[in-house]
């Protein structure tokens, strides 16, 4: 069995809200991949529902997941997409 984590997370913004949320959800892309745990963090947006979005990742290890939740990027996120979401993220790590 592989120790890499996956990280399924579900996010979905309230009505009027998705393309803000798309901007700040964006911004983390580029540098969560250069974070040295990084394998793949890919973004996508539903296409049967816009305002829905999922972050598909993968890192080395728990640890280096950790890290990735203490980024300024990644607190950045989190700050500013609460105001846009309908509900809590759904998290699932693997």
């Amino acid at each position: 069995m592989s120790k890499n984590l996956l990280v399924i997370a579900k996010l979905v913004a309230k009505p009027g809200e998705a393309e803000n949320l798309q901007r700040v959800l964006t911004a983390c892309v580029a540098p969560s991949r250069a974070e040295a745990g990084n394998i793949h963090y890919d973004l996508y947006r539903s296409t049967e529902d816009q305002n829905t979005f999922l972050f598909h990742e993968t890192w080395q290890d728990v640890a280096a997941i950790e890290l990735h939740e203490k980024t300024a990027h990644f607190l950045q996120l989190t700050a500013e997409a609460a105001s846009l979401l309908a509900k809590a993220p759904e998290v699932t790590k693997l």
